[in-house]
């Protein structure tokens, strides 16, 4: 039994051992894996960072506010101070010019004085930045050329990122934005503050810009020749980890990774020593079991049932130890899907503490003007009780998620779905984590969702058809206020009841046995039979069935809808021929217009659309904006064409409502010769304008008569030869009527053209060479001038051209009157 104990404990011994290195080198790929993932949180804040302020520059530099203030210094410091307003990451923004003269600056007494430019970094081209390294001094004076240096505190210091641009006189200006590496020192604080992890932010050289603490006394110093971040892994790795030489000892584990388009370096290390000592303090209660186990085994010696729950209890530690490991997994885990979301930190009474940089997205303020004020503050007041329950101390619950609503940035309402765990300590709740998820898209979808029910329930009850919808066993299960009053009965009677019940039986047979048809086999199905009306009559009626299917395709019931044919039954022979002509007609221009509308229109206005975003995000390449324009001016001239085509659909409709007032014709002529400018200016025509001096009064509809103004002008534009002058004189006639000609030297009109020129489709005949239209603008602006009281005549003018006269008399009384506009 000695031996056989002997070799157990042995064996328990190296049981023990390799458990413990086996859990030591998962401890380790952990540690490693969490540097990793620290360095990558911290390299996206610091990269976010500097491209925020490198933005920041652009827009500066390119702002009108600048620009307009590039004469008076102190106008520039307002326009600067204004932008540093929402960049807390930075001390200071500052204009130079490529000598050193710092032109204006946020900072107090750096106007004017000269700095050392080789000490801002590297010489910036025109559009770009650059980002220097670490600069000991609160402001430019710590770099001035002439006269003492202002020496700041040990361990103040700035990093610069210069913006090369050149203002409206030539000059070529770089804006200096002075970064206060405490920022990036205090996000790196917060995020590790619960790790015994400590971070550097490093340049691509190997200078130190921003730590966490541990590394402060290096700040500003070079590591680029003693780690191997430097000497092994860049610039042909990006990221990785290892256990060697780091900033803060030559024993470390070290995770570092480099911004993708910044010239920074996160580094993210622990001591190997801190590594094990934590370990050891994470192991006692295994290596406590480890020496329980040699002792029971020992007792195995003496007792077999000693050993076999000493085998229970190494299993059941085994147990805890992978149940660690796998808790481990799932919380990093967690951890990187939430990184992409809105993530924060409030303490228990709800006060936020901590805000990632999704806060600035969503908002389009900085981080810091979300810490410190209440999480049920942000969101909107019909969601903050919700907000409260989940942040309820006393809740027992773990995970705890609700819905809010939050208005941010120029009031667009964001809906997020909140999720967040309470943070025990001692037993209490000593504040709250949790992520917002913003769900607005399928919030929409569901409030549209709900609206289209709603507008399909109006459709339904206030449609003038009867419609029923019976389900698979011929009970009604809904009908229309039409259906109630089509035959006669309460919904309140019918619904749950079959149709043999409510509903005479050769009615019920015809209904049954197109039912059962397409219960079975779905689709639709027209018929025809007489149906008794409400008041006793039977009538020809004309069935119209579709069956209604599940979200699985399954056919549940049958919509029907009832049409009464009778009167169209009774003159159905009389009026065949002519109902077929007319529907023919019908459907052949609804058809045309529907093509015109729909397979014209739509695409022309996103060719329109996406040619004007073209022209204004291509202001800097004039060849790419020329393109656009091009586009855009044959877009116009298509969507014009359009217009005039799918004017014919009006020729059958009432234009609307005429809304008559007395108005002086003088200014609502005069906007309109001013439209027609570039026109005139581009056929290379004169245009003399000669309106009485008196006010010319009559009672008109002022936008109705700018568009008869409008055609008559561009038309007489249209037609005129180059260098001739188009005229338009305005007068009051001797009955007191307003009136005004338009006169041209074109070619004139047929005088037997003279009256039919202005019916629909007619065009004069000396014009019908591709320049005229579709021959309606002259149909509408008869029909607009007669509804308002007035007539519309051309004659021709001896020497050449012709002239148009539109005469309006002037009433007494303001009135609105109603003016149909169908051309016949």
């Amino acid at each position: 039994m000695l031996i056989t104990g002997g070799l157990s404990v042995l064996v328990s011994v190296l049981a023990i051992s390799a458990l413990a290195v086996n859990d030591f080198r998962a401890t380790r790929a952990n540690d490693l894996a969490h540097a990793a993932m620290l360095a990558r949180i911290l390299e996206d804040q610091a990269t976010r960072t500097v491209e925020t302020a490198e933005l920041a520059l652009e827009a500066l530099a390119n702002a009108p506010a600048l620009e307009s203030a590039a004469a008076d210094p102190r106008r520039m410091e307002e326009a600067l101070g204004q932008a540093l307003t929402g960049l807390s990451f930075l001390r200071g923004l500052a204009v130079v010019d490529v000598g050193g003269r710092v032109i204006a600056s946020t900072q107090g007494g750096d106007a004017e004085i000269f700095v050392d430019m080789r000490r801002l970094g590297a010489k910036v081209a025109i559009g770009r930045s650059v980002l220097g390294g670490w600069t000991p001094g609160r402001s430019l004076q710590g770099i001035r050329l002439h006269g003492p240096a202002v020496q700041a505190p040990a361990g103040v210091a700035f990093v610069p990122m210069l913006y090369g641009y050149k203002n409206q006189a030539g000059h070529e200006l770089v804006l200096v934005a002075l970064f206060n590496p405490d920022s990036l020192s205090n996000f790196q604080h917060l995020t590790l503050e619960s790790d015994s992890f400590s971070s550097v932010v490093v340049s691509f050289d190997g200078q130190i810009l921003a730590t966490s603490g541990a590394a402060a006394g290096l700040m500003g110093t070079r590591v680029h020749q003693r780690i191997p971040v430097f000497t092994q892994y860049l610039p042909r790795q990006e990221y990785a980890t290892y256990r060697g030489a780091g900033v803060l000892g030559e024993d470390q584990l070290v995770g570092f990774r480099a911004s993708g388009t910044k010239p920074l370096v996160v580094i993210v290390e622990e001591a190997s020593r801190s590594a094990v000592q934590r370990w050891l303090a994470e192991s006692r209660a295994l290596l406590g079991i480890g020496v329980a186990l040699v002792l029971l085994v020992l007792g195995l010696t003496f007792a077999v049932w000693r050993g076999v729950r000493t085998r229970e209890m190494a299993r059941r530690a085994i147990d805890a130890a992978h149940a660690r490991v796998a808790q481990n997994e799932r919380e990093l885990s967690v951890l990187m899907r939430s990184v992409q979301e809105l993530i924060f930190r409030t303490d228990a009474a709800g006060v936020i503490t901590y805000v990632n940089a999704r806060w600035t997205a969503f908002t389009g303020g900085g981080m810091g003007s979300a810490i410190g004020r209440k999480l049920q503050e942000i969101v909107e007041p019909q969601s903050r009780n919700d907000v409260l329950k989940v942040l309820d101390p006393r809740s027992v619950e773990g995970v705890r998620a609700c819905q809010v609503l939050a208005r941010f940035a120029e009031g667009k309402e964001m809906m997020f779905q909140l999720a967040v765990v309470p943070l025990l300590a001692d037993g209490r709740v000593a504040g709250f984590a949790g992520s917002a998820v913003d769900v607005t898209e399928r919030w929409v979808a569901q409030q549209q969702l709900q609206a289209q029910i709603v507008f399909q329930d109006l459709l339904v009850e206030t449609s003038p058809l009867p419609i029923s919808v019976t389900d698979g066993q011929d009970r009604f299960v809904r009908v229309n206020k039409a259906w109630e009053e089509y035959k006669g009965k309460s919904r309140d009677t019918m619904l749950g009841r079959e149709l043999a019940q409510c509903i005479p039986p050769d009615e019920a047979k015809v209904h049954q046995s197109s039912n059962t048809q397409l219960l079975r086999w779905g689709g639709r199905a027209l018929l025809e039979t007489q149906v008794r009306h409400g008041d006793g009559s039977r009538r020809d009626t004309r069935i119209a069935k579709a069956a209604i299917e599940d979200e699985h395709g399954r056919v549940t019931g049958v919509l029907s809808i009832l049409m009464d044919v009778s009167e169209f039954r009774e003159a159905e022979r009389a009026t065949q021929e002519a109902r077929d002509a007319a529907e023919e007609a019908s459907r052949a221009k609804s058809e045309f217009v529907a093509n015109m509308s729909h397979e014209l229109r739509t695409p022309l206005q996103s060719i329109l659309g996406f040619a004007e975003l073209g022209m204004l995000r291509g202001r800097s390449q004039p060849k790419l904006v020329g393109m656009f324009e091009d586009i855009h001016q044959a877009g116009k001239r298509m969507l014009t064409l359009v217009n005039d085509l799918l004017e014919v659909s009006k020729l059958e409709s009432t234009v609307g409502t005429f809304h008559l007032e007395r108005i002086d014709l003088r200014g609502v002529v005069r906007p309109v010769i001013r439209e027609l400018e570039p026109l005139l200016e581009r056929s290379h025509l004169m245009m003399d304008v000669d309106m009485s001096d008196t006010p010319l009064v009559a009672k008109a509809d002022p936008l109705r008569f700018q568009q008869v103004i409008r055609n008559v002008v561009a038309n007489a534009i249209k037609f005129s030869p180059p260098g001739s002058t188009i005229t338009l004189q305005g007068f009051m006639d001797p009955q007191g009527q307003a009136h005004v000609v338009v006169q041209d030297e074109g070619p004139g009109i047929p005088e037997s053209e003279i009256e039919t020129i202005f019916e629909a489709f007619v065009q004069s005949s000396k014009t019908k060479d591709g320049s005229g239209g579709t021959g309606l603008g002259l149909a509408i602006c008869r029909k607009i001038v007669e509804a308002m009281g007035g007539q519309i005549y051309a004659r021709n003018v001896p020497a050449s051209g012709a002239a148009f006269h539109i005469i309006l008399p002037a009433r007494g009384q303001a009135e609105t009157m109603p003016a149909p506009l169908g051309l016949e």
